[in-house]
């Protein structure tokens, strides 16, 4: 049977439509109207005073609700997904940190397997973002610093044998021969980001030119204008500005950027450009006070960030992004339309899945948010059927 939601404002891909309908057959979006239509062969769920909007994608999240992605088993990855399922996620992608090999490939196998258990009314799993192991030490931010390495030919074949697994890596282009790698990685399918990385701008433009598209978790852990003898230069933080083809994820917790770097950040790049992203991991969802141990390190949860024992740096963040979505629109009063962009159709692009999803468009997947004028997740459908874990 189909499901119309009816008398409901809606951020479509054509624009915004007021006390509208909106009709799911089957997994997709089969019509919809600029008016309140019932059709006679729907299920009808009133949606006044309600807000449709596509369903967020986060293609950086290393765990929630106490489950932890770099673990590595199954159980984790399936609490991640149903956990952010209660947050209005449609699509997420774990991520894996710097750790060793080992339990990496562990995470690669239960990410596949979760795939593989993809389903109508939950969140899907998209596949995996291999966050590291290579990185630069010295912007290793809260990773294991024992942990990180230079790509190397064996490590190749890791992404060869993992390429229906990764759908991004971040990587530092500027260690070693990691950038001489990068059009292999393209070449897989597996889109490449820029991170945890003292390059500068010349590297980082050498570095597009090999195939990276974005860069992960713009202003944290990456290098910006230094000075070398009378001259500046320009960092990670300046190309991922100022490049047009760049993509930049932003970790919009309210915590990690202040009001104003959002701000240039969105001024810069504009809501084609920028991607929300959580990059939570697995204290969200937890009280202040607690502890949690990832990777062999350890951190404390205080005043609504996780941070490591010595306080000097952040560790992810514990938000889940229909809280930055809320902190966008209702505190850095960026645009309602844009947020909705960059919270999903954006990241879709990034992905290279718009064409099935990100927007509320005829034939696309029914991935469906269906929020109050305060942006509180009502109810979620997923793939056209409603997540019950809502």
């Amino acid at each position: 049977m189909k499901t119309c939601i009816k008398d409901i404002d809606i951020y479509s891909e054509g624009g915004f439509i007021q006390n509208g309908s909106l009709v799911i057959d089957g997994e997709i979006i089969s019509e919809i109207y600029a008016e309140p239509v019932a059709p006679q062969d729907a299920k009808i769920i009133d949606g006044q005073n309600l807000i449709a909007i596509p369903g967020f994608i986060d293609s950086h999240c290393h765990g929630g609700g106490g489950f932890d992605c770099n673990k590595g088993d199954l159980e984790s990855i399936i609490g991640t997904r149903n956990f952010y399922g209660k947050h209005g996620v449609t699509l997420i992608y774990p991520s894996l940190a710097a750790n060793d090999l080992s339990v990496i490939k562990q995470g690669l196998d239960s990410i596949r397997e979760a795939m593989k258990q993809n389903e109508s009314g939950k969140p899907q799993i998209g596949g995996c973002h291999l966050e590291g192991p290579f990185l630069n030490k010295m912007y290793k931010g809260s990773q294991a610093e024992k942990h990180i390495l230079a790509i190397n030919d064996e490590h190749l074949k890791l992404y060869d044998n993992y390429k229906d697994v990764i759908r991004r890596t971040t990587i530092a282009p500027e260690v070693e021969r990691n950038a001489e790698y990068f059009p292999a990685i393209r070449d897989m399918g597996i889109q490449i980001s820029i991170g945890h990385s003292c390059a500068t701008i010349k590297e980082v433009e050498n570095a597009v030119n090999k195939g990276a598209t974005s860069v992960t978790h713009l202003y944290n852990a990456m290098s910006q204008t230094k000075k070398e003898g009378p001259f500046r230069i320009g960092g990670v933080v300046e190309a991922g500005l100022t490049f047009d083809s760049l993509y930049a994820e932003i970790i919009a917790d309210g915590y990690h950027l202040p009001k104003e770097l959002l701000q240039i950040a969105y001024k810069c790049k504009g809501a084609d450009k920028l991607v929300i992203c959580s990059d939570a991991n697995m204290a969200a969802g937890c009280k202040h006070g607690q502890v949690i141990n990832s990777c062999g390190l350890t951190y404390v949860i205080e005043h609504g960030i996780a941070m490591n024992e010595t306080r000097t740096s952040l560790a992810s963040s514990i938000s889940p992004i229909d809280t930055m979505v809320r902190h966008l629109i209702f505190n850095v009063n960026f645009p309602i339309a844009d947020v909705v962009k960059m919270s999903s159709a954006t990241n879709a692009k990034l992905l290279n899945i718009y064409s099935r999803k990100g927007s509320i468009n005829f034939g696309k997947d029914a991935d469906i948010n269906i929020v109050d004028r305060n942006f509180d997740t009502v109810m979620t459908f997923c793939k056209g059927k409603i997540n019950l874990n809502n």
